[in-house]
């Protein structure tokens, strides 16, 4: 598989409206300064809540902090000095492959994108960016490139886990898509039955 033709596919898939724009792009450059010294209290902050919660600190493993947070802070800076080019957002798929092999579930990367934003939101104020609306359109932008990221790395994240099923058990991917319909009609059946009337 090409990981940038796959993630070129999963881009594509997103609404252009809200899809990480190069306007957005541009609006991140423009404050990349003020973005840039909220690194340290954003590192933190994440892995301060990745370890308050225990199922997600035992993904972390012992004395691996350092190493999560130099991630982060190198993710960080690239994001804040572009481009947002093919590899940057192929980067992003690479995100959803290594979390199959770490265990870190989607619910776990998408909480963690709201709790950035959450973050983000009591950082990037008027005061702080020069008015309520550039603080509003910054933030749109922000939640653009979180959306972004969060689809590229969660699609990845099931291609690649279904790639993985596929090369393990020797299944042509057409076959494998027949099967796949044929039980998601029973699976369908079953949820169904347990929801009853809604």
């Amino acid at each position: 598989m090409d990981i940038f033709e796959t993630t070129r596919n999963i881009m594509a898939s997103l609404p252009e409206g809200q899809r990480f724009s190069a306007d957005d792009a541009a609006l991140l450059m423009r404050f990349r300064d003020q973005l840039l010294v909220m690194e340290d209290e954003l590192v933190k902050g994440f892995y301060d809540t990745i370890q308050a919660n225990p199922q997600m600190a035992t993904l972390i493993g012992h004395g691996a902090r350092a190493d999560r947070e130099t991630s982060l802070r190198r993710w960080w800076q690239r994001t804040l000095h572009g481009p947002f080019d093919d590899k940057y957002w192929a980067w992003q798929s690479l995100v959803g492959v290594v979390h199959i092999k770490v265990g870190v579930k989607n619910p776990m990367m998408m909480g963690m994108w709201t709790w950035v934003l959450g973050w983000l939101r009591s950082q990037i104020t008027p005061d702080a960016v020069g008015g309520a609306d550039v603080a509003r359109d910054l933030m749109s932008s922000v939640e653009r490139l979180a959306l972004t990221a969060q689809a590229v790395t969660a699609e990845s994240y099931l291609t690649y886990y279904l790639e993985t099923v596929i090369r393990i058990t020797g299944f042509k991917p057409a076959l494998l898509e027949r099967m796949f319909k044929s039980e998601i009609d029973v699976l369908v059946g079953e949820v169904r039955a347990q929801l009853g009337s809604i």
